[in-house]
């Protein structure tokens, strides 16, 4: 693996995954709803997923190999149950939740908690200062931690009120970078870039939070390709998400609040400062330079910039009681394979509402435009979108992007153009039961 230049840092480099051929037609499956109207209850589990010591070193490619852990990853399970009727929602510090992994993963929690699989929305961080791989044992590790959550967070129900909103947060960019010898990861301060900081916020009768749902489109890179444990060597570390979620919990720490930091439609969006810089010279040499830890205080400072937006939107959303059921329904559509047109690829579209909530997963790195032309055709419905959610298809550019030019995302991307775009258009306005403008 060679390092691209992304100023500030380096991009994610994702493994493309061989996926199952799907049905070329879109399929909605699972639809599912309590059956009377009831109040909505809540809980919250957390459990530790670092890899064990015996895996160390890890080794990620030609990365700086990671040696420790700086600061410890989780997953976080949020249980919701409106009138008996379960669902659940995982955010885990990994990087991606490969497909084989997902299925294996959402069939054990169907089973053991007897949710429909419609009803289960397990989404990665995308961290990328963890192991990439799910061998070793670390898949039965992550499972063990996602199945604790749960079993924690179904313990701990208590009726709440629901509230959603937005602000602005501008710790991020678009970072396909016009040059003289084609797109480079970099900072395009003129490119598409969302800073919509999206929150829904789960409420107790006494108005603290319980749960928090924050949702950006930013990837969780600021650490990448750093060598903060010196000379080629680096630390474990879950990034800006994992500074998100420990400086708003520890906000509330009066009470026990739990936040699930979820990426949106980062798939060409990175922080505005990385650790680790590559800038290529005129002359065509690249010269690199890196924080090492004291890239740990620049996540730090990004993670709580972040998280106070969070913090104001969460604090002025109005709480309302949830007497309508729950909403859950997964989508599938498939789109043709980028090499080869008579291999079809499937994504997953899953949906969840909770009263004012609305939760929409896709199955990729979606690209931020795709986002933006998603809203246009939804009226006033602004949901939070849940990217690298039930699986992995790897990138997903908005079509306009392949006749742009190569840039990380097209290359990488493993879909066709003139697909994929507008089925999740019509699949996620068909989920909400909008009209399409």
């Amino acid at each position: 693996m060679t390092r691209e230049r992304c100023l500030p840092g380096v991009a994610a480099l994702l493994a493309a995954l061989a996926l199952y051929a799907g049905p070329p037609q879109a399929t909605a499956v699972g639809v599912s709803a309590s059956i009377s109207p009831a109040s909505l209850e809540a809980g919250t589990g957390m459990a530790g997923i670092d890899p064990a010591p015996s895996q160390f070193p890890i080794r990620n490619g030609n990365d700086a190999p990671l040696v420790a852990v700086h600061d410890s990853l989780y997953a976080r399970a949020l249980v919701l149950d409106s009138a008996g009727a379960k669902a659940i929602l995982v955010v885990v510090d990994v990087i991606i939740l490969p497909e084989e992994f997902y299925e294996h993963a959402v069939s054990a929690i169907s089973e053991r908690f007897k949710v429909p699989r419609a009803r289960i929305l397990l989404a990665a961080t995308h961290t990328h200062t963890v192991p990439w791989g799910m061998g070793n044992g670390y898949d039965a590790l992550v499972l063990a931690g996602m199945l604790a959550a749960i079993d924690q967070a179904q313990h701990r129900l208590e009726a709440v009120r629901v509230g959603t909103g937005s602000g602005l947060a501008y710790i991020h960019m678009n970072r396909d970078e016009s040059s003289a010898t084609g797109f480079i990861l970099g900072q395009d301060p003129e490119g598409a870039s969302d800073k919509s900081v999206r929150v829904a916020g789960f409420f107790r009768a006494d108005g603290s939070p319980l749960a928090i749902i924050a949702n950006y489109a930013v990837h969780a890179v600021s650490l990448y390709s750093s060598e903060t444990a010196a000379e080629h060597a680096a630390l474990v570390s879950a990034d800006i998400p994992g500074v998100v979620d420990r400086f708003v919990n520890e906000h509330y720490g009066a009470h026990r609040t739990e936040t699930f930091w979820t990426s949106g439609a980062a798939g060409d969006q990175n922080p505005i400062l990385m650790s680790f810089h590559a800038e290529p010279q005129s002359d065509g040499r690249v010269v690199t330079s890196d924080m090492q830890a004291a890239g740990f205080t620049v996540t730090q400072r990004l993670g709580q910039a972040l998280a106070l937006e969070v913090i104001r939107v969460t604090d002025r959303l109005p709480p309302q009681p949830v007497s309508a059921p729950v909403r859950a329904a997964q989508a599938v559509v498939s789109c043709p394979d980028k090499a080869n047109p008579g291999l079809m690829r499937p994504l997953r579209i899953p949906y969840l509402g909770i009263g004012p909530v609305d939760l929409v997963g896709i199955s990729a790195e979606v690209g931020t435009l795709i986002d933006r032309h998603l809203r246009e055709r939804l009226d006033a419905r602004s949901p939070l979108l849940l990217t690298l959610t039930n699986g992995y298809a790897g990138y997903l550019p908005d079509d306009a992007s392949y006749a742009r030019g190569k840039t990380f995302e097209v290359r990488k991307s493993l879909f066709a153009p003139g697909c994929a775009e507008g089925l999740i258009i019509e699949r996620t306005q068909e989920l909400l039961g909008t009209a399409v403008k």
